[in-house]
């Protein structure tokens, strides 16, 4: 159902030294969430180094054991993980008790590394507001843990340093809707990642991207894709170009382009190994055997018969294949007049698309309403259970680790994480994927 959709959807892509007395926000920088509580202090003076070498143990120990797609890193970006892994523990071995800032700093370079494969990270302090300010929580246990007070402790601190104070208060301003001087909104941030034109019977809307910092943000721009989808539901070509877009918010499409959808029914099957860590078991609450719409299947039952590029070895940690028939019903959106587009849409991609644009480019590529152009994407999106992100707490300082929890399998049986999802028409490297479509739509008269 597209309800499953939307609250699968958030990846997410992609997250405290004194008491508060207004919400978890911190000092001047970050933003209020609305929620009043006193908050334990984080004390960074505490912070020992012993403290700092458990916690980013710990940090390795949750990958290892609960990231399905994390022995295929150093194939995704040429690391090795054996040395970036004793490399930055040297570092913090050699940082003095108290230097909380210092172990930040190594946690954010360590991010760096990894280049957001499997959407692995530290969360910091942009993207935890960004949760804690409004959006869709995938389930209970991810909230309590966001709202733990020992990791709103841990953000009230890290947002008061002065490097993620400025990120903070660029963020907000970035996305502000603020008024002028007569009353009109400012979408001088929408304008810039929203782009929609109509030239004869192809109408284009440019998404750049679909992250944005706020809720109410969020709506106006699934509002303003509404509008423009209705007012164009003549044209017989649809271009939705999503190249370069690493992600966001699945609901700006899922919902903004809705109208497109009025009146189909969408079917799709996702395969993905899972492991059954500590954390995932945790935060999966019940999953898979609360799950009735998912087969559970053993590693065993993969073969390079059904699936010809099948790499079995990078399975061999993975606990269980889960198989779902996912069902994208839109026979409940209603158009005005009950008008439903009855052109084509096409969907341009490129090695960026990734994440939340990447669950818009599989989306495509399995209904016959559309047409990928381009290149391969990225890959790194898929929706099986709740949460698509999963997230635990560091325990000593708090801060977040955050990951994906599935390997999912594409038709031919490679990872999508490595592979990402190959075009229907795949251009050269010379060649634009804009050009070609049109090309392609000439064509066809």
């Amino acid at each position: 159902m597209v309800k499953r959709l939307c609250a699968l959807a958030l990846a997410t892509a992609m997250i405290l030294l004194a008491c508060v007395q207004t919400g978890p926000a911190p000092g001047e920088g970050a933003p209020e969430t609305g929620q009043k509580q006193e908050l334990e202090v984080f004390d960074p003076a505490t912070y020992t180094r012993e403290m700092m070498l458990e916690d980013y143990d710990f940090f390795w120990t949750t990958l290892e054991e609960n990231c399905a797609t994390f022995d295929l890193i150093e194939q995704a970006t040429r690391i090795d993980l054996e040395q970036v892994k004793q490399e930055y523990r040297a570092r913090i071995e050699t940082t003095q008790d108290g230097e909380a800032e210092t172990f930040v700093r190594i946690m954010s370079d360590l991010n760096q590394e990894f280049r957001s494969f499997a959407h692995i990270s530290v969360e910091e302090p942009v993207s935890y507001y960004r949760m804690m300010d409004g959006v869709y929580w995938e389930n209970t246990v991810k909230k309590e843990l966001y709202e733990s007070d020992q990791v709103q402790a841990f953000y009230q601190w890290e947002a008061d340093l002065p490097y993620y104070r400025q990120q903070l208060e660029s963020a907000q301003q970035a996305s502000a809707l603020e008024e002028d001087g007569e009353g009109e909104l400012d979408n001088s941030v929408i304008e810039e990642n929203i782009q929609l034109s109509r030239q004869g019977d192809i109408a284009v809307v440019r998404l750049k991207s679909l992250y944005f910092y706020g809720e109410e943000l969020n709506q106006v721009i699934i509002e303003k894709l509404r509008t423009f989808c209705r007012e164009n539901l003549d044209a017989q070509h649809f271009i939705i170009d999503i190249t370069g877009n690493p992600g966001g918010s699945s609901l700006i499409w899922s919902e903004g382009l809705d109208p497109l959808w009025a009146g189909k029914v969408f079917f799709r099957e996702e395969v993905a190994a899972y492991k059954q860590g500590s954390v995932n078991v945790q935060m999966w609450d019940g999953w898979p055997e609360n799950d009735p719409d998912v087969e559970l299947r053993p590693i065993s039952d993969l073969s390079t018969m059904d699936y010809p590029k099948l790499d079995m070895q990078s399975l061999e940690g993975c606990d269980g294949i889960a198989i779902r028939t996912e069902v994208d019903d839109y026979t409940h959106v209603e158009n005005p007049d009950g008008q439903e587009f009855e052109g084509r849409v096409w969907i341009l991609t490129d090695r960026r698309v990734a994440s939340s644009s990447e669950m818009l480019a599989r989306f495509g590529k399995e209904s016959d309403l559309c047409t990928l152009v381009g290149t391969q994407t990225g890959g790194m999106g898929g929706t099986m259970a709740q949460p698509m992100v999963m997230a635990a707490a560091m325990p000593n300082c708090g801060m977040l680790i955050q990951y994906a929890p599935f390997y999912f399998i594409n038709e031919d049986g490679t990872c999508n994480d490595i592979e990402g999802t190959h075009p229907d028409i795949e251009i050269g490297p010379e060649e634009d994927p804009m050009t070609r479509c049109l090309q392609e739509i000439a064509k066809l008269g």
